[in-house]
């Protein structure tokens, strides 16, 4: 059987949410074209907006990347210690994002 796709699991929760693709694009303020784009393409959008569709869906990011949700010890802290994160914690979490999903496209 074939592994989901980040796209596949992302179609996966807009349906189980009763959600749409027109409403995701809205929350995430991009054109429905560009959405469309993104999926029919296969392409995965900047760290950042992975970031809101994983937060507009209520799922983790490691989720709609990895089709898992585990999590490292570190997380694991973060989340039991909620906290103001600043700019440039945002900024550190979009990068490793960013290259994790850099190592699942190659």
């Amino acid at each position: 059987m074939e592994q989901a796709t980040f796209w596949t699991r992302v179609k996966q929760e807009i349906k189980a949410h009763r959600y749409s693709q027109k409403k995701l694009a809205e929350n995430l303020g991009v054109p429905m074209q560009t959405l469309w784009g993104w999926i029919h393409y296969n392409r995965i959008p900047d760290a950042v907006t992975v970031c809101q569709i994983a937060e507009t869906l209520g799922v983790s990011v490691e989720y709609l990347v990895r089709g898992t949700d585990d999590i490292n010890a570190e997380d694991k802290m973060q989340r039991t210690h909620a906290r103001k994160i600043t700019a440039k914690e945002i900024q550190k979490l979009a990068q490793r994002i960013t290259e994790k999903i850099e190592k699942l496209e190659l």
